[in-house]
């Protein structure tokens, strides 16, 4: 019985304890304070915007929230259309007048396939990846606006999602 107590004591004494980990130096990082969200993307003095640059913006962001599967641009998305719910209406309704006047009985189903046209773009644009963050990082910016603002960002901030976009909606007028 002492033999393999003797044999276990020197089994235990052939296997060193291992080495503890090596520690890591860490610098300690100050936080920076984050430039002003409106500042990001779309900073620029404000410029008119027509209602179907207002609206293409809206259905650009409509677009990413569907196909880009981000929550947060989905929630931000939502948040949009509440936030500038009045803005987004007049935009529609001048843009249902407008097609109404020029189409007449026929301007709804033309405004519905200019829309289709613009939307399909937009799903179909070659780096998804650069499409759905500018989206994500706008669709926060548009949040942090008050909305008298948006009409005055909305140029630029369509052009983030797409720079053919702009020219595209002037085009179609």
């Amino acid at each position: 019985m002492m033999l393999g107590a003797t044999l276990g004591l020197a089994a235990c004494a052939s296997n060193p304890a291992p080495p503890p980990p090596p520690q890591v130096a860490t610098t300690a990082i100050r936080p920076t304070a984050p430039p002003a969200v409106a500042e990001q993307l779309i900073s620029g003095p404000d410029e008119a915007a027509t209602a179907e640059m207002i609206w293409a913006l809206r259905g650009g962001l409509n677009v990413a929230a569907l196909q880009c599967g981000n929550r947060s641009l989905s929630d931000n998305y939502n948040k949009i259309l509440k936030q500038h719910r009045s803005i987004l209406n007049e935009a529609y309704a001048a843009e249902q007048a407008r097609y109404g006047k020029q189409y007449g009985k026929a301007g709804i189903a033309r405004h519905d396939v200019a829309m289709t046209r613009l939307y399909n773009r937009f799903a179909n644009l070659p780096n998804r990846a650069r499409y759905c963050g500018d989206a994500a990082r706008l669709s926060a910016e548009l949040l942090a606006l008050p909305s008298d603002r948006l009409p005055g960002v909305a140029r630029r901030a369509l052009a983030r999602l797409d720079p053919a976009a702009p020219p595209i909606v002037n085009a179609a007028r």
